[in-house]
C-alpha cells in the first residue's frame, strides 16, 4: 500500500529544503525525497569538512541539515531514495537496499536542480577525464582531489569556482581553459545587480592570478590525448560561435581533465509528470514552463530552484517561501502572514538574482560551434556508442528530431536517456540542418527514470495491478 502525504518534494537542496521548511512553519507536513545521503544538494553538499578549502566551505549547509533534524516531526526526510517513476499522483521510489515504495501526493514540488553540459571531443571517454561537478563532489564529500597535473576546461562560473577549490586543496592546476571571452563592460554592469556575487567572481579570478595559473579565454580543448589514460590536451582558440581553429592547437601535458560547459535544468521529473517545456538559452535551455509562483502546466505540480531555469543558489533559496505559498493555496490551506511577508522579500531578491543570472548566460552559455567541432569518429552517445559519423548519416537521411534520431542510431536510448548527449545532438542538428532547438522538440522520457533491479520492476507491475 502506498504512503500518502499532502506534499511530496523531490530534491533536498536549497530550493526543496526551503519549500519544506516554509510548509512546516505553516503546519503542513511533507515528504522530502533525495537521492543523496544528506540534504543540501550540490551547493551545500555534506561530507568532508576537515581543512576544507575556504571556497568549498559554506555554513549554510550545516545549518540546513540541523534545521531539518529539528523539523523531523513535520518533514519526513527520505535520503538515499531514487525516484523511479511519476504517474497518476504517485511517486515510485527505490531505497538504498533496493526496496520499492510508493507515495501518493496532493501536491508535487520538483526541486531537482541542474545537470552539467558536456561537448564531446576525441578522448573525452578516457580514464582521467571527469566533470567539473564530479571533481567538486569528490572534494566536498571525501576530500579526494587529483595529485597529478590537471587541466580544467569549459565555461561559466563553476569553472572558476572549481579551479580555485582545486588550487586551495593543493592540486597542481596546469591551466584553466575557458571557451567564453572575457565579460564585456555591459555584461559586467548587468552582473552588478548582485554586487556581492560579482565581487566573489572577481575574487576567484584574482586567486588564480596569484597562483600563477594560466587562464586561456576564448579557447577550448579540441582533443584529449592518451593511450589507456589522459596524458595531455590540445587546445585552440575559438570564434564567436565557439568553433575551434584546430590548425593552431597547442599541447598541455596533464593526467586529469575536468570538463563542464555550465549547467542546464534537470527536467527528468517534470517531463515524466507531463509538464509543458520551453527552450530558452538564457535559462539554460529546456525548462518547464512555470509562472512566478512556480506553478506548472500540470495542476498540483510546482517547480522550485534551478530545475525551472538556471538562476543560482540564492534564487533557489528565495523560491522556498514563494513556492510554499503557492502550494498552500493549492491545498486550500491558510498562508501565515509571516510567510507571506517572507515571500514578498524573496521575490525582490530573486528578481535581482535573475538579472545577474541573465548576464552570466550572456557571457558563458554554450555556443553550438563547440559541439559541431567533434570529428567523425568522436563518441557522441557514450551509453550506446554512437559516433558523430552515425549521427551525421542519420541527419542526412532526414532524421532531424530526437525521436527519429534515436530510432536511426540509438542515440539517447541508453541508461542516461540522453542526459549527456542531448545537448550535442541538439546543437549538431541546429548547425547541420538549420533547425532551432525549440523546433526540434525534446527526447522522450520513460520509466524507470534510472536503472533499477528487475525485482523492482516486477514489484511495480504487481502493485499497479492491485485494486
Amino acid at each position: 500500500m502506498a504512503d500518502a502525504t499532502p506534499v511530496a518534494i523531490v530534491g533536498a537542496g536549497p530550493a526543496g529544503s526551503g519549500v519544506a521548511f516554509a510548509l512546516a512553519e505553516a503546519g503542513v507536513g511533507c515528504v522530502l525525497i533525495d537521492d543523496n545521503a544528506a540534504a543540501g544538494g550540490q551547493v551545500f553538499r555534506a561530507g568532508w569538512q576537515q581543512s576544507a578549502p575556504r571556497s568549498a566551505a559554506d555554513p549554510r549547509g550545516v545549518e540546513l541539515r540541523a534545521r531539518l533534524r529539528r523539523a523531523a516531526a513535520t518533514i519526513d526526510h527520505r535520503p538515499n531514495s531514487e525516484l523511479v517513476a511519476v504517474e497518476n499522483g504517485m511517486l515510485w521510489l527505490l531505497d538504498s537496499d533496493g526496496r520499492l515504495g510508493s507515495i501518493r501526493f496532493d501536491a508535487l514540488v520538483v526541486a531537482t536542480g541542474a545537470i552539467e553540459v558536456f561537448a564531446p571531443m576525441p578522448g573525452w571517454t578516457l580514464p582521467g577525464v571527469v566533470g567539473l561537478a564530479g571533481l567538486q563532489t569528490m572534494l566536498k564529500s571525501a576530500g579526494v582531489v587529483p595529485a597529478a597535473p590537471t587541466v580544467l576546461a569549459g565555461a561559466g562560473p563553476l569553472l572558476y569556482l572549481v579551479a580555485t577549490q582545486m588550487i586551495e586543496a593543493g592540486v597542481p592546476v596546469a591551466a584553466v581553459v575557458d571557451a567564453a571571452a572575457r565579460p564585456s563592460p555591459g555584461v559586467l554592469a548587468q552582473m552588478a545587480a548582485r554586487p556581492s556575487l560579482l565581487l566573489a567572481g572577481l575574487t576567484l579570478r584574482l586567486r588564480l592570478l596569484r597562483a600563477r595559473v594560466p587562464v586561456l579565454t576564448s579557447t577550448a580543448i579540441v582533443e584529449i590525448e592518451g593511450g589507456g589514460h589522459a596524458e595531455a590536451v590540445r587546445v585552440a582558440p575559438v570564434d564567436r560561435a565557439w568553433r575551434p581553429h584546430a590548425g593552431s592547437a597547442t599541447r598541455i601535458e596533464c593526467r586529469v581533465v575536468g570538463l563542464g560547459l555550465g549547467l542546464r535544468p534537470n527536467v527528468d521529473v517534470t517531463r515524466a509528470a507531463g509538464c509543458r517545456h520551453a527552450h530558452d538559452l538564457g535559462r539554460g535551455g529546456w525548462h518547464p514552463e512555470r509562472d512566478e509562483d512556480g506553478v506548472t502546466s500540470v495542476p498540483g505540480v510546482f517547480v522550485a530552484g534551478d530545475a525551472g531555469g538556471i538562476t543560482g543558489a540564492d534564487a533557489a533559496i528565495a523560491d522556498g517561501a514563494i513556492v510554499a505559498v503557492a502550494v498552500l493555496r493549492h491545498l486550500c490551506q491558510p498562508v501565515p502572514s509571516m510567510l507571506a511577508s517572507e515571500a514578498a522579500v524573496a521575490r525582490r531578491l530573486r528578481a535581482r538574482q535573475r538579472l545577474f543570472a541573465k548576464a552570466i548566460m550572456q557571457w558563458s552559455a554554450p555556443r553550438p560551434g563547440i559541439f559541431d567541432a567533434a570529428p567523425a569518429d568522436t563518441m557522441i552517445c557514450r551509453c550506446e556508442a554512437v559516433t558523430r559519423r552515425a549521427l551525421d548519416d542519420a541527419l542526412a537521411g532526414g532524421y532531424e528530431a530526437p525521436g527519429p534520431a534515436k530510432m536511426a542510431t540509438r542515440i539517447g536510448m541508453g541508461a542516461c536517456q540522453g542526459r549527456l548527449c542531448h545537448p550535442a545532438l541538439q546543437a549538431i542538428t541546429q548547425q547541420r540542418r538549420g533547425i532551432a532547438p525549440a523546433d526540434q522538440g525534446m527526447p522522450t522520457v520513460r520509466s524507470p527514470l534510472r536503472p533499477v533491479p528487475a525485482r523492482a520492476l516486477i514489484a511495480m507491475a504487481h502493485a499497479r495491478s492491485e485494486p
